[in-house]
């Protein structure tokens, strides 16, 4: 009997000593790993914002190849949620993206199983001199006495451990990608298919250029409309050869692409000159006001000399986007292509 009693008194101190604990130990956890990557901001918060992206380097995607998920919303925009559903080591919850910022995205987790609880977790993204520096942030309430599992299981280790894994493939993914960006820009390697154009090329001051692009190519836009052996196709498009900063201009042709609607159509017959573009090519989308297309066309010059590329003297700038149907400059899309010599 005395065995019982010591035993009784033994479980009733430990009851009172958890008891105690439970106000002692911390109620809140909070998380932070850091790491510094060598590619665009923009890069960088991509691969963060969309879970779609997200996945290929969180650190926990891999537990259950099988695992089942899903979204509701758009992806990357505020209120979109994902849901996953895995085996015993992946669980159950659902992420919700619930601010986006300059510099930060933050997210709120719920998890349903293996137990239910609810976290907050964030990424900084600074930019410092060439790099990005990215802070992933992991805050949580530990409710009482689920908070005496801080004796037996050290969770902030746990997860800081996670969290540089996933950074540093983070690192990996978003230095890879950025090989092929410069200040900023996607750069591609495209195979440009063969493509005939009507060309009107001039010694054109800078001053002059948009008048001489609005003349030229409403004239040949309007030839091709008209004729019997020609399609139009494709954008209203320019083509540069080279610029004089000295004398203020560019030797350019508004051009203008087509199709023989008869592979017997003779094109030296045509009102006007044509030209023939294809081969490899280096290209840039380009979204904003005419006016910054120099930021763009320096972003190439940068890439191709970084990467010793040697380009033939042809330019080209695919007009996209229509002015008279988009009145915003934000959503002008230049497609700009430099071809390899």
């Amino acid at each position: 009997m005395k065995v019982l009693k010591y035993i009784g008194i033994v479980l009733l101190a430990l009851v009172i000593i958890l008891g105690v604990l439970t106000f002692v130990l911390p109620t809140s956890m909070k998380v932070e790993e850091s790491i510094s990557i060598d590619a665009p901001k923009s890069v960088v918060k991509d691969q963060i914002l969309y879970f779609e992206k997200s996945q290929e380097w969180s650190p926990w995607s891999q537990i259950d190849p099988d695992m089942n998920t899903w979204l509701e919303g758009e992806d990357g925009k505020v209120g979109t949620k994902y849901f996953w559903k895995g085996n015993d080591d992946a669980g159950e919850g659902v992420q919700e993206i619930v601010a986006v910022e300059e510099n930060q995205v933050d997210l709120k987790i719920t998890f349903i199983k293996p137990f239910e609880s609810e976290a907050d977790t964030y990424f900084k993204i600074d930019e410092n001199s060439d790099k990005v520096n990215v802070t992933w942030g992991f805050t949580s309430e530990m409710k009482r006495p689920f908070n005496l599992m801080s004796l037996f299981f050290d969770m902030e280790e746990s997860i800081g451990k996670d969290y540089q894994k996933g950074l540093e493939s983070l690192k990996d993914i978003s230095e890879s990608i950025a090989e092929n960006y410069a200040n900023g820009y996607k750069i591609e390697k495209v195979d440009f298919e063969p493509q005939y154009y009507l060309f009107k090329r001039e010694k054109v001051s800078f001053e002059n250029m948009q008048s001489f692009y609005k003349e030229n190519l409403g004239e040949m836009d309007n030839y091709v409309t008209a004729s019997e052996d020609l399609k139009s196709v494709g954008y209203a498009s320019g083509m540069y050869f080279d610029r004089s900063e000295e004398e203020q201009t560019t030797d350019m042709a508004a051009t203008v692409p087509f199709s023989p609607k008869d592979k017997n159509v003779d094109l030296n017959s045509l009102e006007f000159e044509t030209k023939e573009l294809s081969g490899e090519a280096y290209k840039l989308k380009f979204y904003g006001d005419y006016e910054k297309l120099g930021d763009a066309h320096d972003a190439i010059h940068q890439y191709l000399e970084n990467n010793n590329i040697e380009m033939s003297e042809v330019v080209l700038e695919e007009y996209v986007t229509d002015p008279a149907n988009e009145p915003n400059p934000d959503k002008w899309l230049t497609n700009i292509y430099y071809f390899k010599k």
